[in-house]
């Protein structure tokens, strides 16, 4: 298909973000969450109870709170360590360019393949992938994957799937929704 045939209203898009917003942001609702668990532990509670079921009940809280610290702690370590890396989706009728963290840039243009089939990764909003294959007379030509949380956020990798179906129909290109098939449960 000729790339100047594109209607006009075939507009690049793209999508570019960081996630060092989210992680303060996170970081911040910590901060308030905690602020709000010690205050009841140590001012509402001992106010409301006999000094004996207070510091129990402080107690209780306090650890509640050093707990959820710690976990909020790991998940903003383990999720957020690439926090100040740029992640860009962009799709043209030129091709695609996504730039995601600790991989290379991948481009592709629309003339290397004849069909694109995604599959999406079960799981959780934030745990979501969806692994895009470029296929050029049915062998993958190339692939990447981009997850929802650590590339992109849920919403984002859905408005990329949503984008690359209207754009692959624009160009004439096949575009195959795929689902990676569930393990089936063994019956004893």
């Amino acid at each position: 298909m000729n790339e100047n045939m594109v209607t006009s209203d075939f507009q690049p898009f793209e999508i570019s973000q960081t996630m060092r917003f989210r992680k303060y942001g996170f970081s911040f609702c910590c901060i308030i969450f905690i602020g709000i668990l010690f205050y009841f532990s140590l001012v509402v509670i001992p106010s409301e109870w006999n000094s004996f079921e207070a510091a129990i009940m402080s107690g209780l809280l306090i650890v509640l709170v050093g707990g959820a610290s710690f976990i909020g702690l790991i998940y903003i370590l383990i999720v957020y360590r690439s926090s100040g890396t740029r992640r860009i989706f962009s799709i043209s009728p030129k091709g695609f360019k996504i730039v995601v963290p600790r991989q290379p840039v991948f481009e592709i243009s629309w003339s290397k393949f004849d069909t694109i089939q995604i599959h999406k990764f079960a799981g959780s909003s934030n745990s979501t992938a969806y692994q895009f294959y470029f296929i050029s007379n049915d062998e993958v030509y190339d692939d990447i994957i981009i997850k929802g949380s650590l590339h992109f956020s849920g919403l984002n990798c859905r408005t990329i799937v949503s984008k690359t179906e209207q754009y692959a129909a624009k160009m004439n290109k096949e575009f195959i929704r795929g689902r990676r098939k569930r393990k089936r449960k063994k019956k004893y």
